[in-house]
């Protein structure tokens, strides 16, 4: 198939042209989507060939209606008015078209399997129940929504376990609410861990233990020795007689503020403190309460009071005790993270062993392990081909719906059909056509990810042909709005997290 032009957007709807539609909102996507499916339709596709996926219920029951309204319409419209719909949807209408258009309605209507369109877990529900076994699961799971009490429960566990004072996760909690600063947020960080446990086994596949791997490889992203201890040679002989000098300077300078801070170091070095205790005592010297170096600088004043000499030595002394304590502190800061991370770890792979637990006691999934388990079934498993293949016999046209919220594992368990759809024969009418919106993703509490609206834009280009349309013109919004959005979206920071933004523009018609 030649090349379209992608300013016509209407040709994302051709039955056999593989797209991605990047459409900004209120610029008729919906309508787009709902034409792809029946220019489908009228070219033959099966009903239950065709699967359309989007993210919530409300979503699909809306696309299930639109179809069902736009096929009821070509079946009561009179000649003209058929005409003019079909020619809406890129089609020029001949008796045959004529026909097969108001015929469609009562073939969705009384088909053995209907036209479905459903959610990301609505069709892993189906593929479990469909293969429970090849999946490793109960045939008879049930769906939970409703999570809190089993996550309370879990946490309950996790809290008995602790109790005891030589299980490893009693010194890893305590390490965690210290980090958290105090029980409640460490609540919320092993919840958040729960949420994410997607990512989790992503991350962890195939490792033993997956903790001391996570553990070595934070390691190397933090470039620490986890026992190091920065300031166990602090302050060595020079840096202690360099503090001695500043201090000295600080007296002869004269002023209210550096006489305080000079007596604050001299007590100090006289002291018998540990690294530790003398690195928090001179902050004051030479930071803000912010952290930040203090602003010393050489004045006509101060060279008149310590001497040339004396002053750029005091400058001089202020910079590098800054740099210092500034990198001791990054280091300190790096060691911290790691070890907070590691407690978390620790304590989220507890939390998240008796939550799967209670679910398996109770035959039970939630919707992370419906994403999971399918994209396990599709990925990993070695019925994954077998499985591929039965479902490779069933869907020929494959459609999703606000792409810009799908998250890793729901992309990864979109891969598989795509690969088998490019892998098919070409005697076989097949098609995929994803459309979305990175400006409008909103899930990311849920994990998603926009940026996969790229990637997958660029494999179906690269496996599949597909070509790209942009939807910018909007059919809703006032051309002040418009104007709005392109202030915003088409300058720095946002154009470079965009990539490849348009500008919009509001639809004029004819």
């Amino acid at each position: 198939m030649s090349q379209p032009d992608t300013n016509n957007p209407l040709l994302a709807a051709e039955p056999r042209r593989n797209a991605t539609v990047h459409a900004s909102a209120g610029t008729g996507k919906t309508w787009l989507l709902v034409t792809r499916i029946l220019r489908l339709l009228l070219n033959g596709a099966r009903p239950d060939s065709i699967l359309a996926v989007t993210f919530t219920r409300k979503a699909a029951a809306e696309m299930q209606q639109r179809v069902t309204e736009r096929l009821h319409e070509l079946m009561c419209a009179d000649d003209r008015e058929l005409d003019k719909q079909l020619g809406m949807c890129g089609i020029t209408a001949d008796d045959a078209t004529r026909t097969r258009a108001r015929q469609l309605y009562e073939d969705n209507l009384f088909a053995a399997y209907s036209l479905r369109a459903t959610t990301f877990h609505a069709f892993c529900q189906e593929l479990l129940q469909r293969f429970p076994l090849e999946a490793g699961i109960s045939p008879g799971f049930e769906l939970v929504e409703a999570t809190g009490q089993l996550e309370q429960q879990a946490w309950d566990s996790l809290i008995n376990e602790s109790s005891n004072r030589d299980h490893p996760v009693n010194s890893a909690l305590d390490t965690l609410v210290e980090g958290c600063a105090g029980l409640p947020n460490t609540s919320t960080a092993l919840r958040s861990f729960l949420s994410h446990r997607s990512d989790w086994w992503a991350y962890c596949q195939d490792q033993t233990d997956p903790v001391e791997h996570a553990g070595k490889q934070l390691q190397v992203l933090l470039a620490i020795e986890p026992d190091a201890d920065p300031l166990g040679n602090f302050p060595n002989d020079i840096q202690r007689a360099q503090l001695k000098r500043f201090a000295d300077l600080l007296t002869r300078n004269g002023l209210k503020k550096d006489l305080e801070n000079a007596g604050q170091l001299y007590a100090a070095l006289e002291d018998a403190l540990s690294g530790e205790q003398l690195y928090a005592s001179i902050q004051e010297s030479f930071l803000t309460k912010a952290g930040t170096a203090r602003a010393r600088k050489s004045t006509d004043a101060q060279r008149k009071r310590l001497g040339d000499e004396a002053d750029a030595t005091f400058i001089e002394l202020h910079q590098t005790f800054c740099a210092l304590l500034d990198d001791l502190s990054e280091q300190l800061a790096r060691i911290a993270t790691y070890h907070n991370t590691l407690a978390w770890l620790t304590t989220g792979t507890r939390l998240l062993a008796a939550y799967q637990r209670i679910k398996q006691e109770q035959r039970l999934l939630d919707f992370s392990d419906l994403e999971w388990k399918a994209c396990e079934l599709l990925n990993r498993d070695q019925h994954a081909s077998w499985v591929q293949y039965k479902l490779d016999t069933r869907i020929d046209h494959l459609l999703v719906d606000e792409f810009q919220d799908t998250n890793p594992t729901q992309w990864r368990l979109l891969k598989p059909l795509l690969e088998e759809l490019a892998a098919g024969n070409d005697d076989r009418a097949r098609s995929v056509f994803l459309v979305g919106d990175k400006k409008q993703s909103i899930y990311s509490f849920r994990r998603a990810n926009p940026a996969l609206l790229g990637e997958a834009s660029a494999w179906l280009r690269d496996n599949l042909q597909a070509s790209n349309f942009p939807l910018d013109a909007s059919r809703r919004s006032a051309q002040a709005v418009i104007d709005c959005v392109n202030a915003v979206f088409d300058r720095e920071p946002l154009r470079q997290r965009l990539d490849g933004f348009n500008i919009h523009s509001t639809h004029h018609p004819d």
